[in-house]
Formats: C-alpha cells, structure tokens, sequence
C-alpha cells in the first residue's frame, strides 16, 4: 500500500520516498491530469471577464439607481432628521438619545422642610425631573408627605411631588460607618455569651467538656473496658473489654468421650448418650432373643460348682468350674441325669453343655442342704 502524500491547497498527489516507483509514476499521473482540468477551467473563467480597464453607467445596473436612491447622505449622520452615530466603543452617543430616556433630573438646590424654604410649587410638566435635597428635617405638606429628613429627596414627576427616602439606609453600626470589617463590629459590640442566648454555654474543647448527669449516671451502669473477663474450668478466651471477647468450651469428641480419659473437654449430653451407647452391650430378654446363642456373654445359667470352692455371691468363675443344672423334685430323677446335687424337697440334676469364659454369681435359687458349692445358683457370663 504507497504512501499518501498531497499538495495542501489541491489535494494533487505527490511521490513519497517510502513508495515503489511504479506507485508514485501513477500517482503523478493522476495529479498531471488534475492540474491540466484546473488550468482549462481557470483558461475558461479568465476568457470570460471583462478587461480591467472599462466604464458603465448606473443604468446599466439594474434597481442601482434606487438602490442610491433610498440611502442616506454621510453628511446626515448624526444630525437631525439624519441618522446616529457610533462612538470609538460602538455605541449611539448619549446626546443623540432623548432625555425621556435618561428621566433627566435636574438638581435645584437644597430645601428647608421646617420653614419650606424655598418655596415647594405646584408640581407641573415644566417641573418635572427637578429635585432638591432635605438639609433641614421639617413637617411641611408637599403633596401629602409630611416626614421630611436630612438626606430625604423632593422630585417632581410632573403631576406631583414624590420622597426618595435616604434616611432609612443605615448611616453607621454601633458608631462604625463606611466599610464595617467583622473584627471592628466585634470590638464595637463587645458581646458577651448571654446577648445572644448562651450564657449556659462552656467554650472548652471537646476532651474537656463535662457530661450531665443522666449520661453520668449511664456510664456509671457500664463496665469499663478495661475490666478483664477470664475464661475457667474447660472454657478459654477472654480478655479486657475493649473489644468483643469470645470464651469458649471445646466439645468431646467420640473418641475421648469412649476412652473416658480427656480432662480438657466438655461432655454433652449428645457425647454421653454416644459413649453409653457405644460402651453398653445390647440388651439380651431371654431365650426369646434368636440372635443370643447358649452360653454366650449376657446369659445366664443355673449351675453348680465342679470344684471343692463354695459359691460367693458376686464373685466371678471359670466356666469351666461350672456344672449347667436343671432343677427336678426329690421324688425321682430324670433319666437322662446321671448327677444329682443337693437334697431336700428341690434338687438339682446335670444338665446343659460344658461352659466357657467368665461367670458371675448372681444369687442361690435354691436352699437345699449341702455345701454352697452344691446349693443351685444363678450365674451371669460376663466375658
């Protein structure tokens, strides 16, 4: 893609040093040829215009004539009956404007309102704009005004005799007049806190204002903050109070609450119930229970001992020290017992397969004679 590259007036298209030279050859061509339709056309214009040198009548322009014809002379300006003026700032002169513009007043002189010296007159259009200044403060009735004060101005509009009242502007501040600074007004006043209604108020800065007695009484209620609160027992946390303190108690787990030998946490009452859980064997009602087979821990037995060592209730036993037993009357015997324990209206007879692990002596059912170790007695495995 060449390099574009003009003339700044035509647009003609010129050669760039960073184009192909096959590029910038069409590239001159084309401005060649735009030049050469420029230079017919301006050929064309020229032979159109008229010499330099030739006169015409006024005639020979159409409406010139009365277009002269309604212009006014430069003689005219400014006069009467003529046009105005503009000054060096572009502006119709104030001598060229009538007066009825400007309301022209006329200053008359200096009036005594108290002796009416000079003499008011009847207000009248050849008056009109005339005005005086009050130098002595009277009461003469001009036109229905009777309050006349130095300064005050009597005009005439013509039909009757107005005040520019001057002595209601203010003439001086605490006995300051012209330009009043804030600091001078503040030396003339000499104000106190009570002139403006605050003769209540302490001017002392903030860290040293004193508080009422409600806020005193409030802050008395509260703690300070740099009590301390301390976490004890299981808890942990705390600290002053000079921002939000968390104590907190940290919960068992499932494991400390079963090994039962953590002393840093709390049990909950969820935790208790897991670890009772956890650690109690299920509950066994009997034969009725199909999944608790014979002689297994949590059944019980009626046995005898095997052995030369009384029964004690609570205490623990061999299993295999242990006789299974069933209970018959005196009056004969099971034939397939070949033991009898005990004698008596109840006895006991072998009975029930040989026993393993631990058992534990929970009490005779039987009182029939003979030593506690062939007195019938209910036991308990335990392990």
């Amino acid at each position: 893609m060449p390099t574009e590259n003009a003339t700044p007036n035509r647009g003609y298209q010129l050669p760039d040093g960073s184009n192909n030279l096959e590029d910038d050859v069409l590239r001159l061509i084309a401005a060649l040829s735009a030049i050469d339709v420029d230079i017919a056309g301006l050929l064309v214009s020229v032979a159109q215009r008229a010499l330099l040198v030739h006169s015409h009548v006024i005639a020979d322009t159409t409406g010139l004539q009365a277009a002269l014809d309604s212009k006014q002379n430069e003689s005219e300006k400014g006069n009467a009956n003529g046009y105005a003026e503009l000054d060096a700032t572009g502006k119709v002169p104030a001598a060229q404007l009538p007066s009825a513009l400007f309301g022209s007043l006329s200053y008359q002189g200096t009036w005594n309102a108290n002796t009416n010296t000079p003499t008011i007159p009847a207000a009248s259009s050849a008056n009109r704009g005339q005005y005086y200044k009050v130098a002595t403060a009277g009461a003469t009735n001009v036109s229905g005004i009777t309050d006349w004060q130095i300064g005050d101005w009597i005009v005439s509009n013509g039909t009757a005799w107005d005040k520019i009242d001057n002595t209601d502007q203010v003439s001086s501040v605490a006995g300051l007049v012209g330009t009043i600074t804030v600091a001078a007004l503040k030396t003339a006043l000499v104000l106190v806190k009570a002139d403006v209604g605050l003769g209540n108020v302490d001017n002392t800065a903030d860290s040293a204002k004193p508080v009422s007695t409600a806020q005193a009484a409030a802050d008395a209620l509260k703690a300070d903050k740099a009590t301390t609160v301390s976490a004890g027992g299981l808890a942990t946390g705390g600290g002053d109070l000079s921002a939000s303190r968390t104590i907190t108690v940290t919960k068992s787990t499932n494991a400390q609450a079963m090994a039962g030998t953590d002393d840093t946490t709390a049990m909950t009452p969820l935790r208790v119930k897991d670890a009772i859980t956890a650690l109690s064997p299920a509950p066994n009602y009997g034969v009725g229970n199909a999944a608790l087979a014979y002689g297994a821990v949590g059944t019980y037995v009626f046995g005898y001992s095997l052995n030369s060592t009384g029964i004690v209730d609570g205490s623990t036993y061999a299993g295999s020290a242990i006789q299974p037993a069933g209970v018959t009357t005196n009056v004969g015997t099971d034939p397939g017992d070949d033991v009898v324990f005990g004698s008596g209206s109840i006895t006991g007879v072998k009975g029930g397969s040989t026993l393993s692990g631990t058992w534990r002596a929970m009490g005779r059912v039987n009182n029939s004679a003979g030593s506690n170790r062939l007195r019938q007695t209910l036991f308990l495995r335990v392990s």
